[in-house]
């Protein structure tokens, strides 16, 4: 009667084996500024809309704990810092793709200096810069994300 019962139990503790190998590993979510655009254009502040754009093709929800970016514009001289964005908590379901928009509130001096080069060369260049924490209970992932994108003042 022992046989046929360590029989089972070997058999049991295989299957459990071989069905832990099949588990899907769980992909990387992508992270996507998909669009920036100026709003509340004044002689003293500005904001940048930020669009972020999150996939996340898992059968589980994931949640980004700190999603956060710099924001520059660029010159002949490189790229000059005009603020900072950040979200937090951000739920992505499962099987999903979730845009947020992020004002950026710029101060009123980086503000001017935007605006000269924006009316000088017709456009302006920003420059979106940051990482997504993916939340995982025992650990964070940090993603990292980056857009040029040029403004058109025609």
């Amino acid at each position: 009667m022992k046989l046929p019962a360590l029989g089972i139990l070997v058999l049991c503790f295989g299957c459990a084996l071989l069905c832990g190998c099949s588990t899907p590993q769980l992909a990387e979510p992508t992270v996507t500024v998909t669009d920036l655009s100026m709003e509340e254009i004044s002689l003293t502040s500005l904001t940048v809309l930020t669009r972020v754009q999150v996939s996340n093709p898992n059968p589980v929800g994931i949640t980004i704990a700190n999603l956060s970016f710099d924001l520059f514009y660029v010159t002949d001289e490189g790229e000059q810092y005009l603020g900072h964005g950040v979200k937090e908590n951000l739920v992505i379901p499962k099987d999903n793709t979730t845009s947020f928009d992020i004002p950026v509130k710029v101060g009123s001096l980086q503000a001017l200096q935007a605006l000269g080069v924006a009316l000088e060369d017709r456009s302006l260049t920003l420059v979106v810069r940051g990482t997504a924490a993916v939340d995982l209970k025992l650990t964070t992932v940090k993603i990292p994300f980056e857009k040029r994108q040029v403004l058109s003042t025609r």
